[in-house]
């Protein structure tokens, strides 16, 4: 198939992928750049090396046999002319043969389907299996019906949050993350973005306040140590959370994304001067839920000793 017929093809499949998809009433279509990401996957790159050092092994071992052909030859133009007939006809067969062992050994690494092929395909097969459970996750997670492959679609144009690929990098190379510094024995706590449910509740940043009070309260744990604020805000941005009220499954992935042990969330609004909230406690490792309270406090200046209540509970869950 030519150039033409190949992109016609593919602009069949994505019609007939579209019109597949029109009965639904919303859906949304997504991207990622798969040179990107076999650029910046960290077992790409591992790949790659072990790539580059094999062949690096054929070609030391083609460069042997080359040398041997070449003395080969040479000895045979250096000798051919006090050889006998005979000793003639032994050394040019050494020579053809060392030629032959060459040549067949080149074409042994890089022919069609070659050793260099052969170790290609055996490293990038699970790194392509990788990737596409990566973008099946996050297309489920952030509800995407269709992710197109830009590097093959020849996407000219798409709307910021569109692009999947930093999304899915970070799924990939969560397993490469380095763990957070910290003593040994501390417990990782990540605190997400509580929800702000009513307009008053946004007017007076109450779930700042919550999110604050609640941190300032848990450093005072000593077997506690907080993951920065900054730094979770930046994985929920990432992650496409940002702004949204986080359900357990989403606080979940954030945590396991910053290698956090426990995970606190929940809401917050405020009707008729009185403060309502709600914080719930996972467990990372096992995704359970291990506790979630509520609270109410009439007026801001109670709302500190509300939420340190609320969080004395919820971290008594964590000692049986």
């Amino acid at each position: 198939m030519n150039a033409k017929g190949l992109i016609l093809f593919r602009a069949l499949l994505l019609l007939l992928a579209l019109t597949a998809l029109a009965g639904a009433r919303e859906y949304k279509i997504g991207y990622i750049d798969s040179d990107r990401l076999l650029a910046r996957y960290e077992a790409a790159s591992e790949a790659k090396k072990q790539l580059n050092d094999a062949i690096a092994k054929f070609q030391a071992k083609a460069e042997s046999l080359r040398t041997e052909y070449e003395q080969a030859r040479e000895e045979y133009e250096s000798q051919q002319l006090t050889l006998s007939e005979e000793g003639k006809r032994a050394k040019l067969a050494e020579v053809e043969s060392r030629k032959k062992r060459y040549d067949s050994y080149l074409n042994e690494i890089y022919g069609p389907g070659g050793k260099i092929e052969q170790k290609n395909q055996e490293l990038l097969a699970p790194i392509v299996t990788r990737i596409d459970s990566a973008v099946r996750k996050v297309a489920q997670i952030e509800g995407f019906a269709l992710v197109l492959d830009a590097t093959k679609a020849g996407i000219v144009y798409g709307e910021t949050g569109l692009d999947l690929t930093e999304l899915v990098l970070e799924e990939l190379n969560r397993e490469y993350a380095p763990l957070p510094a910290t003593i040994a024995g501390k417990k990782i706590f990540v605190i997400a973005p509580i929800y702000e449910a009513s307009d008053e509740a946004q007017r007076e940043r109450l779930g700042t306040r919550i999110r604050q009070f609640a941190g300032a309260l848990l450093k005072d744990k000593t077997q506690v140590e907080i993951i920065p604020d900054a730094k979770v805000d930046q994985t929920v941005q990432n992650r496409g959370y940002a702004g949204m009220q986080i359900t357990q499954d989403q606080a979940l992935d954030v945590a396991r994304t910053l290698n956090a042990d426990y995970c606190i969330f929940g809401e917050c609004s405020k009707r008729e001067r009185k403060i309502q909230f709600k914080l719930s406690l996972l467990e990372v490792s096992t995704g359970a839920l291990l506790r979630t309270q509520e609270s109410e406090a009439d007026r801001i200046e109670a709302l500190r000793e509300k939420v340190s209540g609320v969080i004395q509970i919820l971290y008594s869950a964590l000692t049986p």
